[in-house]
């Protein structure tokens, strides 16, 4: 049966269903405890229950039309013949599977704006299925279950028709009893459309994906069975902050075929605790068994669902049972009850049988029951206390309670820091389908980088991500489906916004509504959204008027409108900078607290900053943290066919598929790739939102403190457990003692550390403490060593400092003991008593073999009898060639200033001309050369055998060529810059003067830099550089207020052999970063095997790979040592260093990483000064001003020294290439 001349419903808000049943919690009808117990063990998607037929796979037969009225009018009949189809996966989404295309954008619809209307070609999905029902389906309701369709779709199951759905991401529920064939082959037809007016409501930032993406099944239900049931858990607090009332609410709702069917049925409630798997095990159930009750049923009409039927005989009757446990009148009272929390997330399981016969409780007034303790676990089809046992529904049951008091978010009645994550579903193979597999895996890697708090982002994910966040511990903002970013993108006409419009109150407020009724006992769940940038209006109030009557136990979260409207319990903000969330929670009057939706927008090489909003987060009280964008780049998988035959896989982004418009990489903003590798960005959130606050106990007092400190007395830690319910007992403490970036050993024998803790090879000492740290507690723990010792043992170090690291002291769910939580380092400087010790020893120059030079107009050449020479070029501005003994060239591009980067994503951000990558670029900073007239070259010998050669000259940008002129003039993501707008994002300036930059500075609008330079080469083939650079003038265009000017960078590159391929380094590291992201990266000695390894592949190329605060930089041949040293060589200075097999050109050429062309060398950058990479967002400038570049004058020295072999191999090796390095470095200083 067609519906082909009917209306369009998918064009028609008041229309968002046919025949959809009414929305509930997921139900499974188990006819066992033990299918229960399985399910929420969660370790497979196949059903436990065998009242579940599943009806994925890859049988269904699929055909793309291009709108719907090209589908054959037959398609819903029973007899209609797609065997000739392609077969697809269900559920995965059509676009994955090579029908039409993905399509990507940020918040421009890709259709036009002509609401409720959607294009006439509207891609419609064909999808049919036979399948054979169980034979056992007769006499049982059927329920046909789509978890998850985009956007719209009709179904007919054997030819006569089902219902229709909006709404993507919630289930549609259909009753199928009657035209389903018990025992027989089954003929399921879907027409999916691509376009709805549902459409206009899921404008979120995301591939336009289409098709069944999430699970479909049928669902047998007995007869009489229970149709919902809602559990609450009422938590009570004293003055004194003791529990002093804890209750289990449970609410179930029965249908059946009459009211006369439902009489003599009782509901049975069993809650049982879970192991420290959050588990029952079925042998084990009878002992963990902790309270039962039993109840008859009260007349309720509100329990029946009448959704598409009639008057008459088809119309089911409802009840309802009400049973309550008083969790402190059991055995144990308050001690023996386990709240749940994402740091301890103890689980109950409850599990409600429907009983017929065998008497039990009668329904009383409203049909309450109390709880009582009873043992056994109960058998299929029989109940304790007799009668046949029906069905079976369950779900985990955490005690909690959040609420908002004293201008803080409690959860159980302590303020907690949301340490947030901005999550969509996304698999880059299969679209928005998830397994079970990768919603653990995201949610270890999330636990494991110390977050405790998720945001579904922006619509409701599927039913086991919560059940999984509950188990594993994670804090959920559950969020309706409902975005109209692209209606008013720029904030400034609010009365677009569907929600103002009475026409489309229905279809949004019903988001909200079926959000909540299928989630309502998710432990994990602490907030409810209304939804995502979707202006303000009267859709909001009601939603929000809803959930708050519905339920008392979760504060609501809704942004849109400016974050402070009266729909929401939370002050929300996204992206407002530091001084803005400060001013908003020292706000007087105000009485919520300040989280933040979105904050620190992770796109490409970014999250810059983000330590100063943990600084504010830390140090105010109202400031309760946020929410990361966001999880995982999406990209998709592409698969293309290369010109030889060959075939390659790369991430793709907007604009791959041909999609227009599109919105190419802003789509990939994750802290995380998309095969879940992370990004160097993540180990600084994960050290930033670490459970320990560790310093040096005891230091922060004047001379005489310290004087104190340099005797006898113990080092010891001030150790703040940042934790809110935890103690430190789940935590292995352990610390060493670090020199020049390298571990020193342990004390000898007979010192208080060697007596007190075993040391391992790597100088670590166990930290034990007298007792566990209480959450939010602080103690004192000594290192069992003193500061006499501690200066012993460092009296040779120019550099030291005490690292402490954390560690799971036993196995947890989401990592294995010996997981690294946090590692800490306490600098040491001016805390040791500095003992007597000769001076670094300088390298001697005499007797050694004189060096030769020989000059000529514009070039010097100098070399020794060891075999080795370098050579300087006037036209180059300096070092052009450098051999070393061994007739090695070290050098194959020559050594120059670099003022310029490959643009981030971030450097774009901005727009007419604002973007710091469009100032550098009418600088011409990436076209500055050398200008031959101005450039001078002169040597002299000095009395210790050295030579000195001072090269001096002023750069100017070259010509632009044609295609430079278009790139530089290009706008939009991964071509030129980028805008936005955002509720409290700073506002930004969007052009440049350049007409006053012009008046005052006659016709020079780009940027000249001066330098002078000396090289001092000396005898042992050292060569020492010293730099004078004038840069005032790099960046002349005046520009309007509110911008700062920056350089990208000042410092100088050259390249070297491709053969010095392994890589050591005294910096930060071992993962990329940068000055203002530094946070987990170690100062320490840190090596690579390969210059490929410091490679960081983001999806669209930019500067990347650096490392900060380097004081040395050793580039070596694997296995022999021998090669090149850098080293910064003034006392206190280091380097933001960079080493790759690609230009900065060949990283601003390509739109993708396979896209990067080798130069078969590897360059080397070494900066003196190196501009941050912002992170506030990615469409304004948002480099703090501390981490900014200035123009201005700029000196720094450098050495260069070759790098003899060294006879030790492997891991020895790198241990004395470090000491060597280390030695040279101190000598130079």
């Amino acid at each position: 049966m067609s519906l082909q001349g009917a209306a369009r419903h998918w064009e028609d808000p008041s229309v968002i269903a046919i025949n959809k049943r009414k929305p509930h919690v997921p139900l499974r009808s188990f006819t066992a405890p033990a299918q229960a117990f399985d399910h929420f063990a969660l370790r497979s998607e196949a059903p436990t229950s065998s009242r579940l037929l599943s009806l994925n796979g890859s049988s269904w037969r699929f055909q793309l039309f291009d709108r719907p009225e090209a589908v054959p009018s037959e398609f819903g009949d029973a007899g209609f013949d797609a065997s000739g189809w392609p077969q697809v996966a269900v559920p995965t989404n059509w676009e994955c599977q090579g029908f039409g295309r993905p399509q990507y954008t940020n918040f421009v619809y890709p259709f036009p704006v002509n609401p409720p209307f959607v294009p006439e070609d509207n891609p419609t999905g064909c999808y049919q299925l036979h399948f054979i029902a169980p034979a056992e389906a007769a006499g049982h309701r059927a329920v046909l279950v789509f978890e998850g369709v985009d956007s719209a779709f009709y179904c007919w199951l054997n030819g006569q028709f089902v219902g229709y759905s909006q709404d993507s991401r919630l289930p549609a529920e259909f009753d199928v009893t009657q035209l389903l064939k018990p025992g027989g082959d089954n003929v399921l037809a879907v027409k999916v459309l691509k376009w709805s007016d549902g459409s206009y409501l899921e404008d979120q930032d995301m591939w336009w994906l289409s098709g069944i993406h999430r699970d479909v099944y049928l669902l047998l239900k007995p007869r009489q069975h229970i149709a919902d049931f809602h559990t609450r858990t009422p938590l009570e607090w004293g003055a004194d902050g003791q529990l002093t009332s804890a209750k289990l609410e449970v609410e179930v709702q029965v249908e059946g075929d009459s009211a006369a069917a439902l009489e003599g049925l009782t509901v049975r409630a069993q809650l049982y605790r879970c192991n420290a798997t959050g588990e029952v095990d079925s042998a084990d159930a009878a002992a963990a068994l902790v309270a039962e009750a039993r109840c008859g049923l009260h007349p309720s009409w509100t329990a029946a669902d009448t959704s598409g039927r009639r008057a008459g005989t088809d119309v089911y009757a409802g009840s309802r049972a009400q049973l309550s446990f008083d969790m402190l009148a059991l055995p144990g009272g308050a001690a023996a009850l386990r709240l749940w929390s994402a740091e301890e997330p103890h689980l109950y399981l409850l599990l409600l049988s429907l009983v017929e016969g065998g008497g039990g409780s009668s329904a009383t007034e409203g049909g309450s029951a109390s709880g009582s303790v009873s043992g056994g676990g109960g058998t299929s089809g029989s109940a304790a206390g007799g009668g046949e046992v029906l069905e079976i529904e369950a779900c985990q049951v955490g005690f909690r309670h959040a609420q908002v008091k004293g201008r803080q978010l409690l959860h159980n009645n302590q303020p907690v820091m949301i340490k947030g994550v901005n999550r969509h579903e996304h698999d880059p193979r299969r679209g928005k389908t998830v397994s079970l597999d990768s919603m653990v895996q995201d949610i270890r890697l999330m636990k494991q980088l110390n977050f405790n708090a998720v945001r579904c982002s922006h619509y409701p994910n599927h039913p086991l991500w919560y059940e999984l966040c509950a188990k594993l511990g994670l804090y959920v903002v559950d969020e309706a489906n409902v975005e109209t970013h692209g209606f008013d993108p720029a904030l400034c006409n609010n009365h677009l916004n569907p929600a103002c419009s009475p026409l489309w109150l229905n279809a949004i407020v019903d988001r909200g509504v079926r959000m909540f009724e299928r989630d309502k006992n998710s432990p994990a769940i602490l907030l409810w959204s209304l939804g995502n940038e979707s202006g303000y209006g009267a859709a909001h109030l009601a939603m929000a008027g809803y959930l708050r009557a519905r339920d008392t136990s979760r504060p609501i979260h809704y942004e849109g409108g400016g974050s402070r409207t009266p729909a929401t319990d939370i002050i929300c903000p996204m992206y407002a900078r530091v001084h803005q969330i400060e001013r908003l929670a020292s706000e007087p009057g105000e009485t919520r607290p300040v989280i933040l939706c979105e904050y620190s927008h992770s796109m490409g090489n970014s999250t810059g900053n983000i330590h100063k909003y943990w600084q504010a987060f830390e140090a105010h009280p109202y400031l309760q943290g946020g929410f990361i964008w966001d999880w995982v780049d999406q990209a998709l998988l592409k698969r293309e066919r290369l010109p030889d035959g060959r075939e390659m896989e790369y991430w793709a982004y907007g604009g791959d598929y041909g999609d227009t418009p599109n919105d190419a990489q802003f789509v990939c903003n994750g802290l995380l790739w998309p095969d879940r590798s992370l990004h160097p960005a993540a180990y600084g959130v994960k050290q930033l939102q670490a459970p320990l606050g560790i310093s040096l106990a005891g230091t922060a007092g004047g001379e005489q403190q310290r004087q104190q400190q340099l005797a006898a007395a113990e080092v010891a830690l001030q150790l703040r457990n940042k934790q809110h319910f935890s103690s430190t007992a789940g935590l292995a403490l352990r610390w060493r003692l670090l020199t020049d970036g390298l571990p020193v050993p342990a004390a000898g024998a007979g010192s208080k550390a060697a007596a007190s803790s075993a040391a391992d090879a790597e100088g670590w000492q166990q930290l034990r403490l007298a007792q566990p740290v209480g959450p939010q507690q602080e103690a004192a723990v000594g290192l069992g060593a003193t500061w006499a010792e501690l200066a012993q043992r460092a009296q040779h170090a120019t550099e030291a400092s005490v690292e402490v690291q954390a560690q799971l002291a036993a196995d947890q769910l989401w990592a294995p003991a010996g997981h690294e939580v946090q590692t800490v380092q306490l600098p040491l400087a001016g805390l040791l008593r500095q003992h007597p010790s000769p001076a670094p020893e300088r390298p001697q120059q005499q007797g050694l073999p004189p060096l030769t030079v020989q000059a000529d107009d514009g070039s010097v050449a100098i070399s020794s009898s060891a075999g080795w020479g370098v050579q300087f070029s006037q036209a180059a501005g300096g070092l052009v060639g450098w051999t070393d003994a061994s007739g090695r060239q070290l050098l194959v591009a020559p050594l120059s200033l670099s003022f310029y980067r490959a643009p981030t994503d971030n450097d774009r951000g901005g727009s007419g001309g604002s973007s710091y990558a469009a100032r550098w670029k009418a600088a011409g900073l990436d076209r500055l050369e050398i200008d031959a007239s101005s450039a001078r070259l002169q040597h002299s010998t000095a009395p210790d055998g050295s030579v000195r050669v001072e090269c001096s000259y002023r750069m100017c940008p070259a010509e632009r060529r044609d295609e430079e002129e278009a790139a530089a003039a290009g706008e939009g993501v991964g071509v030129g810059e980028v805008g936005g707008a955002h509720w409290l994002s700073e506002a930004q300036p969007t052009t440049i003067d350049v007409a006053a930059a012009a008046q005052e500075g006659g016709d020079q609008t780009e940027g000249t830099v001066g330098c002078t330079v000396t090289f001092t080469v000396r005898p042992d083939g050292s060569l020492r550089s010293d730099w004078a650079v004038d840069a005032s003038g790099a960046l002349p265009a005046r520009l309007a207020p509110g911008l700062f000017k920056s350089l990208p960078r000042v410092g100088i590159c050259f390249g070297v052999p491709s053969a010095l391929d392994a890589v050591q380094w005294y910096g930060r590291g071992p993962h990329e970063c940068y000055p203002d992201r530094k946070a987990g990266a170690a100062l320490r000695c840190h090596s690579a095997a390969s210059v490929g390894d410091l490679h960081v592949p983001y999806i669209f190329p930019s500067e990347s790979g650096g490392r900060a605060d380097v004081r040395w930089l050793a580039l070596t041949e694997p296995g022999s040592g021998s090669g090149l040293l850098a080293a910064a060589v003034a006392l206190g200075s280091s380097l933001q260093a960079n080493v790759s097999p690609y230009s900065v050109a060949a990283f601003e050429r390509a739109k993708h990483d396979h896209e990067l062309q080798p130069s078969g060398f590897s360059w080397v950058h070494l900066d003196h000064r190196h501009m941050g990479v912002g992170g506030d967002d990615s469409w304004s400038p948002t480099v703090h001003e501390e981490h900014l570049v200035p123009p201005g004058q700029y000196g720094f020295s450098l050495l260069l020294k070759p790098l003899e072999g060294a006879a030790a191999s492997g891991p020895d090796n790198v241990q004395s290439l470090a000491e060597r390095a280390n030695a040279e470095w101190r000598a130079h200083l």
